[in-house]
């Protein structure tokens, strides 16, 4: 089974070739494209998108809001790769220093996920109701009703 740095690097070279995600004309600018998990938990994604600035590296993930909790979607940047950066090196150190934020935002990621006390589950902490129980959870041991 490849290494998620091997799949990451084959994905990049390919987004690439397919998006030039490496050049600040890129077409889909502020369209982001993902890199899913495969293989963690619920396969969460990381995404990469080309913003007037540079590239952004980041993830999506329900909030919970409101004293009736409603789930919004959340959107959480967690590097930007400026165009002057990327246009002062070759393409070789494009795709590494690429693979290293891209790398950096996965492990951010799959940090945030922990084992519930009770079901043994791994949830990220947007389902968690504290830092050791997961919702369901919650409901069950301390009548917790969402």
């Amino acid at each position: 089974m490849k290494s998620i740095r091997t799949k990451a690097l084959e994905w990049i070279g390919l987004q690439c070739q397919i998006n030039s995600i490496h050049t600040s004309q890129y077409d889909l600018m502020e369209t982001p494209i993902y890199f899913k998990l495969v293989g963690f938990v619920n396969e969460p994604e990381v995404f990469i998108k080309a913003t007037t600035l540079g590239l952004e590296f980041g993830f999506e993930a329900t909030q919970w809001d409101g004293p009736l909790p409603a789930t919004i979607p959340g959107v959480y940047k967690k590097h930007l790769l400026p165009w002057e950066d990327l246009k002062s090196i070759n393409h070789e150190e494009q795709v590494q220093i690429i693979l290293d934020l891209l790398l950096k935002t996965i492990n951010s990621r799959k940090r945030q996920y922990r084992k519930c006390q009770f079901c043994g589950e791994k949830v990220p902490i947007e389902h968690r109701f504290d830092k050791d129980t997961c919702h369901g959870c919650a409901s069950e041991q301390f009548n917790v009703v969402y």
